[in-house]
């Protein structure tokens, strides 16, 4: 009998206390996986795609000046919990890579919760284009970015890499990968200078 009044006690209780109480629920919906940068109209825009377990990408598109008021203004307006620590590709149309590419890099390497590993390409408006639509593009840019880094290792791929181009005062021209995608998707190198 005594037994049985414990376990109803026990049974009762559990119901009552609730668990943790200070415990938060991470939303996958602001776990940014690639950030694009483009240009339309003049204007600069930032998408941010985010992990999720539908079959279409999940993205919102900010207007600013540079990444680091993209992510201010995602984090006021839309997603107040943005993050960005899973980040694995930055991907820049190539007619913004003079305008933005060096203030975004160096934001992205001044901040410790990038991750290091994180690719960074140029590419062609097209390519922009086909992350709204295809999911599983994200592997197949990362693995032609890779590929890049094997034909020539002077290419630099990481932002960290980027921003030590950019820091250097050397007129050495800067290699970067480059996306293309006009008529199917292949890899080239191009090379920039970093002191413009």
């Amino acid at each position: 009998m005594f037994k049985k009044i414990v376990l109803i006690f026990l049974c009762v209780l559990s119901l009552i206390l609730p668990g943790c109480s200070e415990a938060k629920q991470i939303d996958k919906a602001s776990i940014a996986e690639i950030v694009t940068a483009f240009e339309n109209d003049g204007k600069t825009y930032y998408s941010f795609y985010f992990l999720s377990s539908s079959e279409t990408p999940v993205y919102t598109t900010v207007c600013a000046d540079s990444f680091e008021s993209a992510c201010e203004k995602a984090r006021s307006e839309s997603i107040s919990n943005l993050m960005l620590t899973k980040l694995e590709l930055f991907v820049t149309e190539e007619s913004l890579a003079s305008k933005t590419l060096k203030k975004d890099i160096g934001f992205i390497s001044r901040n410790s919760y990038f991750s290091p590993l994180m690719y960074v390409t140029l590419c062609d408006g097209k390519l922009i284009e086909m992350l709204n639509e295809d999911k599983e593009l994200n592997e197949s840019v990362q693995k032609l970015i890779i590929l890049n880094t094997k034909k020539d290792r002077s290419v630099s791929v990481t932002p960290l890499s980027i921003f030590n181009s950019f820091s250097d005062n050397n007129n050495k021209e800067l290699a970067l990968s480059y996306i293309n995608s006009k008529t199917e998707l292949k890899s080239e190198i191009i090379k920039i200078n970093p002191q413009k």
